[in-house]
């Protein structure tokens, strides 16, 4: 069971997405409701908190994607299987589904930093000079703060704090490919985390299933897992790539599937 003081925390971003109120522990089972008309709404928005299901979406949609809500279990809607079974409805008005995306929230009790005296607050300066197309999977310019680590003169992880609205900041981290596996990015995390804090607001992060390291990242500097979502956007239908990462280093990590019985239709990302 997840921890309902951290769920606490992010419920009011949570429920302004949903445009209800999110059932309380113990409340087991299915929520529909329509895509609220405010800032935070998604074409289509679901969460799963343990065995609650709450899910909010285009009024127009509600006729067909009720059957696939109603027929899959909790586990295959939140996967991929669940992406493609829902994007079959929201896909004739360009709308594509992706996750499930896996939602940590850390708070002063559960927060173990490791030391972040390598890190720095990057300046105006600093960040007009990082190469965003590197650090392609954090806020970049656009968000509120960045930490990083040189080396030589050289950037080489960035963490970014996004605000999210309702007191919630969220951290967003990419290392140089060349710097991965040594732990600058636990450094700089830990350093966007402490400010945070001391800024008193609540501490949100996500890592998909896939990245591993990510995830393990995460838990290991005491950010737990509180929720999965599944979100939308008008564009195209995207898919996730392999796991990236090994279960114990040095471990050889093998394709199941031969080549060519891999999906052929999916494309380079534009």
């Amino acid at each position: 069971m997840i921890d309902r003081d951290l769920l606490n925390n992010v419920r009011p971003w949570i429920e302004s997405t949903l445009g209800y109120e999110l059932p309380e522990a113990g409340d087991f089972g299915l929520r529909i409701g329509v895509t609220p008309d405010n800032d935070d709404a998604m074409p289509l928005y679901a969460v799963r908190v343990d065995n609650t299901v709450a899910v909010a979406a285009r009024s127009e949609w509600l006729v067909e994607l009720r059957p696939i809500l109603v027929d899959l279990h909790p586990d295959l809607l939140f996967s991929v299987a669940g992406t493609y079974e829902l994007s079959r409805v929201t896909l004739h008005d360009g709308v594509a589904v992706w996750g499930p995306v896996p939602c940590y929230v850390a708070n002063s009790k559960t927060w173990r930093p490791v030391s972040s005296g390598a890190a720095v607050r990057l300046d105006e300066s600093q960040v007009a000079e990082a190469n965003w197309d590197v650090f392609w999977h954090v806020a970049g310019p656009s968000g509120i703060a960045q930490f990083g680590v040189y080396e030589g003169g050289e950037l080489m992880a960035v963490a970014s704090v996004s605000d999210k609205g309702h007191n919630i900041y969220e951290i967003g981290v990419e290392a140089r490919p060349d710097s991965k596996g040594r732990g600058l990015g636990s450094i700089v995390v830990s350093a966007a985390g402490d400010w945070i804090l001391a800024q008193g607001a609540v501490m949100f992060a996500s890592a998909a299933h896939w990245n591993v390291p990510s995830g393990r990242n995460l838990r290991r500097l005491g950010m737990q897992y509180t929720y999965s979502a599944l979100v939308s956007w008008e564009g195209e239908f995207q898919v996730p790539p392999q796991p990236l990462g090994q279960p114990i280093p040095g471990q050889p990590v093998y394709n199941r599937y031969p080549t060519w019985a891999m999906n052929q239709d999916i494309r380079e990302k534009p």
